[in-house]
């Protein structure tokens, strides 16, 4: 195994399920290298959805939603990490933090209400998975919330 491999299966063990171009993106590695893990069965593959996961920690939509943002912000991100859940990820963009929550449906309520006692950053960014039980007056925060869905689509924005 190289040093990105290595890389990757760290990345992986960290940030548990990516896509392969979030893969290469984030960790610049080379398809050769995912595919040197997945022959020796270190990382899967979901026959399913396609998504990259490291084999001791399965797989996990949120992580991958969550990358997505990364990947999109990241000539202008600083630095980002794994944060305390249900934050997924917090970085860093000209010294302004964000965090990102990835919500299912059967949490979006919750959280929405608990914003301020879960999430610590200067910015949020909310991704939701049902618009239908998405309710703006829901949103409990004094800083700036963006709302989105995935694929990645701004639907709302609070203060």
């Amino acid at each position: 195994m190289n040093r990105k491999q290595n890389e990757v299966l760290k990345f992986l063990f960290t940030f548990k399920t990516a896509t392969e171009k979030q893969l290469i993106e984030l960790t610049d590695c080379t398809i050769h290298d995912i595919n040197y893990l997945l022959t020796n069965k270190l990382i899967f593959k979901d026959k399913n959805t396609n998504m990259i996961y490291h084999k001791l920690r399965g797989v996990d939509v949120k992580f991958m939603v969550a990358l997505e943002l990364v990947c999109k912000y990241k000539p202008n991100i600083q630095n980002y990490e794994k944060a305390k859940f249900p934050v997924i990820i917090t970085f860093s963009i000209k010294n302004i933090t964000y965090d990102v929550i990835v919500a299912k449906s059967i949490e979006q309520k919750r959280i929405f209400e608990m914003l301020d006692e879960i999430s610590f950053s200067d910015k949020i960014i909310l991704v939701i998975e049902n618009k239908e039980k998405y309710d703006i007056s829901d949103v409990k925060t004094n800083r700036e919330c963006l709302i989105c869905l995935y694929p990645l689509k701004i639907i709302g924005k609070v203060n």
